[in-house]
């Protein structure tokens, strides 16, 4: 039987209703009970989980380029052939001809607790002319010199919301600077983005020149914080799209709605870990964490609500069902993929070079909790294969990306962490 229902958020003194109706098959028909290891929740469509691998596994060979890296989140490719990487800790460092530099100067106060700090880079799509870089980091809030620990974290996180709008321990950041003719600093850095509801995960730029920004929940979603990746007053669980100079874009979905942060391109994410444009279609794909089950492959249209925490395919730490305990609803987006149990998806790379040509058009994505890459296979928008890579090296995989010369590069979440250049077997 179909039933409607409301989600209500409060944030800023501003209430918004967004209408859910709640007609879609439960996961179960015992909303509140506790699952195992073994819950593997009903897909919505074939091939939407648990696809075949290859006969044959893909013959390939691995080279350490770096190794003692601190945490990296992130890394680009420089038109001269170097590689910049960003560590979480805070510095940025150059890898050229296996040497890695100095950390660069010129970033701002960067404050890192658990698993924030610096995060993404981005080079500006005009960078051989302009040298712009583009930085997600987390900004110290000087009226709240908060310890830099995991207890502390989670100290802050365990507060009710209004108490931790009001005693914010950093602030969410975007900014941009000219890398140094040099390439020793970062020139007049320039703040674009900043605010507390959000935690920002990946920067992409799109085919017009905008910036899109994915952005996580507080606490992933997993502590009583409410719908707030349902409420578009806010910016948790969203993906953002901005100007580079950090202005709004006149045709984005939201812009002209009373109520609702104009930034916000899409909503309904938990913690969207890797994002890439399709080479192809220039359609933004984005990989996104699940609690415990339901890490999920999406397809990100403007406007869509994909649906966390009202819908998820996931459990929570508790092992009990989120939000309605539905899988689907009317008005909510569905995966193009999902996991149970949890791989701890991060970086995400689209292939298209040429060093292995049938891989073309092949999603690959980095694995933290399970440890190993991850390759997907799709056929008529589906993925038709399931490959996973690099599982003898036991090692949390934060980024993959593409390389100029068609291998793929691979970070490392470890300290010491490495890079890791992917071939074929010779």
């Amino acid at each position: 039987m179909a039933v409607s229902g409301r989600i209500c958020a409060l944030a800023l003194g501003i209430v918004l209703v967004v209408p859910v109706r709640l007609g879609a098959q439960s996961a179960h028909p015992e909303p509140g009970a506790s699952f195992g290891d073994d819950y593997a929740p009903r897909p919505a469509f074939p091939q939407q989980t648990r696809a075949h691998g290859p006969a044959e596994p893909s013959p390939v060979d691995v080279q350490v380029l770096a190794s003692g890296l601190h945490h990296p989140w992130s890394f680009a490719f420089l038109p001269d052939g170097r590689i910049l990487i960003a560590e979480r800790p805070g510095q940025m460092r150059i890898l050229s001809e296996g040497r890695l530099s100095p950390p660069l100067t010129g970033l701002p106060p960067i404050k890192a607790i658990g698993t924030k700090g610096l995060q993404d880079i981005a080079l500006d799509p005009d960078f051989a002319r302009n040298r712009m870089v583009y930085v997600a980091y987390f900004a110290p809030n000087p009226a709240n010199p908060t310890p830099d620990s995991e207890e502390a974290m989670e100290a802050w996180l365990k507060l009710p919301p209004a108490v931790r709008e009001a005693h914010k321990i950093g602030f969410e950041s975007v900014g941009r600077a000219r890398l140094s003719d040099d390439a020793t600093a970062l020139e007049n850095f320039q703040l674009i983005l900043a605010a507390p509801s959000m935690g920002v995960r990946r920067l992409v730029f799109a085919r017009d020149g905008s910036l899109l920004i994915t952005a996580d929940t507080p606490g992933a979603g997993d502590l009583p914080t409410g719908f707030e990746p349902q409420a578009l007053n806010n910016l948790y669980g969203k993906v953002l799209r901005i100007n580079p100079d950090g202005s709004i874009p006149r045709d984005n979905p939201f812009r002209n709605r009373r109520g609702v942060r104009p930034q916000i391109f899409a909503y309904g994410f938990r913690d969207p870990e890797g994002a890439a444009l399709d080479p192809r279609t220039g359609l933004l794909w984005i990989s996104e964490n699940g609690p415990r089950g339901g890490d999920e492959l999406n397809l990100v249209r403007p406007g869509r609500n994909y649906g966390f925490p009202a819908i998820s395919y996931g459990l929570d730490f508790q092992r009990r069902l989120l939000g309605t305990g539905k899988l689907q609803a009317p008005g909510m987006e569905q995966p193009v993929y999902f996991w149970t149990p949890s791989m701890a998806t991060s970086g995400l790379a689209i292939y298209d070079g040429d060093l292995f040509p049938q891989w073309r058009g092949d999603i690959f994505l980095g694995a933290l909790a399970a440890k190993r890459l991850i390759r997907l296979h799709l056929e008529n928008g589906k993925v038709a294969e399931e490959e996973h890579l690099l599982i003898d090296r036991g090692k949390r995989l934060r980024d993959v990306r593409q390389g100029p010369d068609g291998a793929l590069y691979i970070l490392t979440d470890e300290d010491p962490g490495e890079l890791l250049r992917l071939a074929p077997k010779s």
